[in-house]
């Protein structure tokens, strides 16, 4: 199959996964930008605990994240019956891992906002919205596993429709709940964090009955569950997703201290980062959905045992996606102001400093993107997460940590060269997950 068939074919399943990630990340910069009136501690208070929800949904979509890889090679395999069982074991891992999490919150929420902050205001906003908003963790499990299942099997438009329905429903809520209305009194931060519980939950209710009322093949019957007890499927499962959940936790723990060096620096650096993260989040949406696209094209070839297939596309990819984002990263930086805009709100000194730090997000996306196609799209389509969960680890928390500690507190440098000295990260993993695709190792069937 020639390059451009493999980028058609690309873009058909991508888009509708980058356009419903990038609904899924507008959830969260939703609630960030409804609040911007209420001032500065609010939009800290919504950043810092919409990272410490991320860190644990991170965890989730490592889950779902094999749950998908699995499927992807089941389906070209054509042992599609064991997709639902799959789905089954990696809803009950989630419930049983969740759990304690939940319950945890609402005893040390105030200790772990306080990590990121010394604002009293900051720390007591940041507490409601985490008691608030946690519950919806059990259907953000339910909706990545299901939507990563449909995707395998090539299946994208579905979940697309079922992120709509919730984004409307959650700004609608967040209307109606910041502001108050039709006798509800203005809740403010906690208004956004119950309208994100609220419009999650519908979502992973639409979900279920839909595909039950469609008689979908994926979903899952009662008879799943006895089914489910097959020691093989879970031990292939655990395997696959035990270091990834690790990895990905290791990551998104390391993302979190981040923020917390951001925050340690004042009020106005941790509202700037609240800002722009979701904003990047955004762009990384864009090429989610290729790196999506990717790993089942290589998942299906690897699964039917057409692995020079799955080597060309992988090489198509890395080539590509990075080659766009700068592209695509330099129209961003022409178009700062407009999308500052809904930010106009904050305080003069955090929107300057917010324009600073933007040239360097949109700058350096590129990195990311490389870094988010060999390591999502190419290397843990063959299950490859030992050694990505290595590379996170080295990179974030041996080199980048420590020199971003370093900026902040040792050499006292300007808020806009610690943003950047964190990028020394990416360099790293460029290196590291380059050299390891090339030597193609990753190739494997999980299916045997």
């Amino acid at each position: 199959m020639s390059r451009k068939r493999q980028m058609i074919d690309a873009i058909k399943l991508g888009w509708p996964i980058s356009l419903q990630n990038t609904l899924v990340t507008l959830l969260g910069m939703i609630d960030v930008i409804m609040v911007s009136h209420i001032g500065d501690a609010a939009i800290g208070a919504v950043g810092l605990g919409n990272r410490v929800l991320f860190v644990v949904m991170v965890i989730i979509f490592g889950l779902s994240w094999g749950v998908g890889i699995l499927s992807a090679q089941y389906y070209g395999a054509q042992q599609t019956h064991k997709i639902r069982r799959t789905i089954v074991i990696g809803f009950s891992i989630s419930v049983v891992a969740l759990l304690p999490i939940i319950i945890a919150n609402y005893f040390f929420a105030s200790d772990i906002i306080g990590f990121g902050s010394t604002d009293s205001e900051v720390i007591e906003l940041g507490t409601t919205y985490l008691w608030l908003a946690a519950p919806s963790l059990i259907f953000v499990a339910v909706i990545q596993i299901l939507e990563n299942a449909l995707r395998s099997v090539n299946q994208v438009k579905l979940p697309l429709l079922f992120s709509v329905v919730a984004i409307i429903l959650n700004i609608v809520l967040n209307l109606w709940l910041i502001n108050g209305g039709f006798g509800v009194p203005a809740m403010g931060v906690a208004g956004a964090a119950l309208a994100t519980t609220i419009s999650r939950g519908v979502q992973a209710v639409v979900m279920v009955v839909m595909l039950v009322k469609m008689d979908h093949f994926l979903a899952v019957r009662l008879t799943d569950f006895y089914q489910a007890n097959d020691l093989k499927e879970w031990r292939k499962l655990i395997i696959l997703i035990v270091p990834m959940m690790f990895s990905f936790g290791v990551w998104a723990l390391g993302s979190f201290c981040y923020q917390l060096i951001f925050g340690r620096l004042g009020t106005n650096e941790l509202a700037v980062i609240s800002m722009l993260l979701p904003l990047e989040g955004m762009f990384l949406s864009l090429f989610f959905g290729i790196a999506a696209a990717c790993s089942i094209t290589i998942g299906q070839h690897l699964g039917a045992e057409r692995n020079q297939q799955a080597w060309e596309v992988a090489k198509t990819f890395t080539f590509l996606s990075p080659l766009v984002a700068i592209v695509i990263g330099l129209i961003v930086m022409a178009f700062r102001d407009l999308i500052l805009s809904p930010y106009e709100g904050v305080s003069p000194v955090t929107l300057a400093m917010s324009h600073q730090i933007f040239f360097i997000i949109a700058g350096f996306a590129w990195l990311k993107v490389i870094n988010l196609t060999l390591a999502m799209g190419v290397l843990r389509a063959g299950g490859d997460n030992r050694y990505c969960l290595i590379t996170d680890t080295t990179c974030m928390w041996l080199i980048s940590l420590p020199l971003t500690w370093l900026a902040a507190f040792y050499w006292h440098l300007d808020f806009k060269w610690v943003v950047l000295i964190s990028y020394s990260e990416e360099l790293a993993k460029g290196v590291m997950f380059g050299w390891r695709m090339r030597s193609k190792r990753w190739i494997r069937n999980l299916t045997h």
